[in-house]
């Protein structure tokens, strides 16, 4: 299919390529623009056949299911995200995929966002390392990514319509930096906007992120896609830089026509986009017969053991084979390997900790009901079982794992799993906790373990790992990329996270995980970048270069391993900045007795600071004090680097004051809620008409019990739910005067001879 350009279309057929013609497919036009088809990421390929859905809830093909990014991350390693990427790329070649939606950026801002597990970390300087590194590995076997969500969009809570209220400075180098890294670094094939608004404006119709950001500072030329119904106007959308909206609308092509006619969009609006569009079709590559599945899962295998994290170990582990050791716990026998909604892979394969061990424990139980339901009949044999061993090995975690679309309301585990725990520790036996989340939890459990392991959502290949690293076959060199504080209460944001459906303050500025946490470390219980190895490394030596830091790293153990440094710096105060911040990092690995010289560069982020009332960088001069340490408590090496920067100073990020967009429900002198095509489904319980009450009561309920779809239905727009039923625009003109209280009216207008274009 030959090369085109966009400009010799005629208006409709630019026009039909704004919107998607079927749920995963953009259009395309005969002969000329090839259909691009798209499929959820970012730990393997959904690809769905004819039934598809943006939740996980009908089925797809097996794919190898990988580490999510919040495993991924704790590998710290830009070379195996991009060797994993690259192998998802295989597959989604296979499956016929030319764009994967993926990866995800978003910041790790509290630890309730149910969403977390599929977020790398919570700093932005790493999300947006390991980003780049993703998309690169995509490209490599020509496949287009398409990074997401932005921006700002670290909730789950009225994710549809909430507003991120958030000042000028804390956007830019916060939430937006992850993004900027990835565009300027691999330039993505696509873009995709968050559901969200940011300061008041839907970002999929926010010129300044699209337009002004985006395009204009960061250069980049591929496509702005919508999320999934994530669409409230396509016009203002279309004037923005939002190139194609997904899934198919049939509202939308008749409002691009009607607003062309009206000269409210220029046929130059509609050329931006349709080139942008028939740029990224041509990304399209043949789809491939053959994939290697097999390598594939022992990649998955080999990364899920590199992304463990030992937390704790008083010299339990390795186990040495010695005394008798019991397996306990329903998650060794059926792990959890992912998080819920629009990544669930279909896995190729999955093993469990009790089939990986089988031969090497002596015993197992399941102790517990993963329903978090008590039993006591199971909880009586498991401890029978471990009155009997030397040691027991303990799986734990949470029970429905992490799921889109609903946040969690604290940070515990069931009951039932750690009631067990304690009454396992009482009868004082060598006690090994296998931890499968993720997310942070509270893990004030733990006093009586002597090891604890977090293999968090590991894919596939997570209980291989976990058996190698409990046997001593393979050394963990995972680090936390998430601070586990001591109580919920002493993370910053937790003042405003999950306040109201329709807003979140973010009051507390830049102060986001560890970059608080430093400064108060009395409140940690495992800090950002934290991770325990079966071996010992030594710092020394540290030298700065004219481009970035140099040093030594000895594996002085007898184990050979890989260790994870980090680079943090601390501003001169004249900056306002946080207490320290990661400017880089680098993953070794030293043989036992190995040393090797290490060096992290310096870049275009390292020294730069926002100044958000004058809307530009600045290098403020002085002394930055820059450490090089095994995690963000841990400092091994200190030196100082004098930059003599064009600015003494650079104001504070002004979290005060910040105020929320007012909230869009119409009501009538009553109170009653007056419908519009975008009031939330929720919000109809007091519509008007009884119609709207009935048919947000039936509705819900329908989904009750089904978490991720009731808590992403919630709060859908009615155009939203629309566009998903495919509906048309008089259809749904119909429904909101049915709403209203029109209920006649509405029913001719939805069965009446008039078509689109003649409302």
């Amino acid at each position: 299919m030959k090369k085109q350009n966009a400009e010799k279309f005629d208006i409709d057929k630019k026009a039909s390529l704004l919107t998607g013609a079927s749920y995963w497919r953009s259009a395309s036009v005969e002969g000329e623009v090839r259909s691009v088809r798209f499929s959820d990421g970012p730990s393997g390929v959904r690809a769905q056949g004819k039934r598809g859905d943006y939740l996980g809830v009908n089925g797809s093909f097996p794919a190898t299911c990988y580490p999510s990014h919040s495993a991924l991350s704790c590998s710290w390693n830009e070379n195996l995200c991009e060797k994993i990427a690259g192998e998802i790329a295989e597959e989604a070649k296979f499956f016929g995929v030319d764009v994967l939606l993926a990866p995800d950026l978003n910041i790790k801002r509290n630890p309730l966002c149910g969403r977390n597990f599929e977020y790398f970390s919570e700093d932005p300087y790493l999300n947006g390392r390991l980003g780049a590194a993703y998309v690169g590995g995509l490209r490599a076997y020509g496949v287009g990514s398409c990074v997401k969500h932005f921006a700002a969009n670290n909730a789950e809570f009225g994710r549809m319509v909430c507003d991120s209220v958030v000042d000028a400075r804390t956007l830019r180098e916060i939430y937006l930096t992850p993004f900027e890294i990835a565009v300027k670094s691999s330039q993505p094939e696509a873009v995709m906007t968050a559901y969200n608004k940011v300061n008041g404006v839907y970002c999929n119709e926010n010129a300044y992120l699209l337009d002004t950001v985006l395009r204009g500072e960061w250069g980049f030329n591929g496509a702005v896609i919508s999320d999934w119904g994530g669409t409230h106007d396509r016009i203002a959308a279309v004037k923005a830089g939002a190139d194609l909206e997904m899934p198919s609308c049939e509202i939308t092509h008749e409002e691009i026509r009607s607003a062309i006619k009206a000269g409210i969009l220029t046929e130059d609006d509609i050329d931006k986009c349709a080139r942008r569009i028939v740029k990224l079709a041509s990304v399209v590559t043949p789809r491939t017969r053959e994939c290697n599945f097999s390598a594939h899962a022992e990649t998955a295998s080999a990364a899920a053991s590199e992304c463990a994290v030992l937390l704790k170990n008083d010299g339990t582990l390795p186990l040495d084979g010695k005394g008798k050791t019991v397996l306990v716990g329903g998650f060794a026998d059926r792990p959890l390997i992912q998080g819920g909604g629009s990544s669930k892979v279909n896995p190729k394969n999955r093993e469990s900790l009790r089939g990986c061990l089988h031969g090497t424990v002596d015993g197992f139980a399941y102790g517990y009901k993963t329903d978090g339901k008590h039993c006591k009949r199971r909880e009586k044999r498991a401890l029978k079982l471990c009155a009997e061993a030397d040691n027991v090995i303990y799986c734990m975690g949470l029970p429905k794992g992490d799921r889109e679309a609903v946040d969690r309301k604290d940070l515990s585990l069931p009951e039932n799993q750690t009631e067990l725990l304690k009454k396992i520790y009482s009868l004082g036996k060598k006690v090994i906790v296998v931890l499968y989340c993720g997310c942070v939890v509270d893990t004030s459990w733990d006093n009586g373990a002597s090891a604890l392991l977090l293999v968090g959502l590991a894919g596939q290949g997570g209980a291989r790992a976990a058996a190698d690293i409990l046997t001593g076959k393979a050394n963990p060199s995972g680090k936390l990329t998430e601070t586990f504080p001591l109580n919920l209460a002493d993370v910053p944001s937790s003042e405003y996270f999950g306040k109201s459906p329709y807003y979140t303050v973010y009051g507390e500025g830049m102060q986001v995980g560890y970059r608080y946490f430093s400064a108060h470390p009395e409140k940690i219980k495992y800090p950002f970048g934290y991770g325990l190895s079966y071996t010992r490394f030594v710092y020394s030596g540290t030298k700065t270069e004219s481009g970035g830091i140099s040093f030594n790293i000895k594996n002085e153990g007898e184990a050979d391993g890989a260790e994870a440094a980090q680079l943090y710096v601390r501003f001169p105060d004249g900056a306002n900045a946080p207490f320290i911040q990661l400017k880089g990092f680098t993953k070794i690995f030293l043989r036992a007795g190995e040393s090797k010289k290490a060096f992290i560069p310096f870049d275009e982020y390292t020294f730069r600071s926002y100044d958000g009332e004058n809307s530009r960088w600045v290098e403020v001069a002085g002394k930055y004090t820059f450490y090089i340490g095994a995690s963000s408590q841990d400092m091994r090496l200190v030196g100082v680097v004098e930059r003599k920067g064009a600015h003494t100073s650079v104001p504070a990020e002004k979290t005060d004051g910040l105020t929320p967009s007012v909230c869009e429900i119409k009501r009538d002198a009553k109170g009653r809620v007056i419908a519009d095509e975008y009031t939330p489904l929720c919000e109809l319980k007091n519509a008007v008409g009884i119609a709207g009450r009935v048919f947000s009561g039936l509705a819900l309920f329908a989904v009750r019990g089904k978490d991720t779809v009731y808590g992403s239905m919630r709060h859908l727009p009615l155009r939203t739910l629309a566009q998903f039923g495919g509906f048309k625009r008089k259809t749904l003109r119909g429904m909101i005067l049915m709403f209203n209280g029109k209920f006649f009216k509405g029913l001719n207008e939805i069965f009446s001879n008039k078509t689109d274009g003649d409302i």
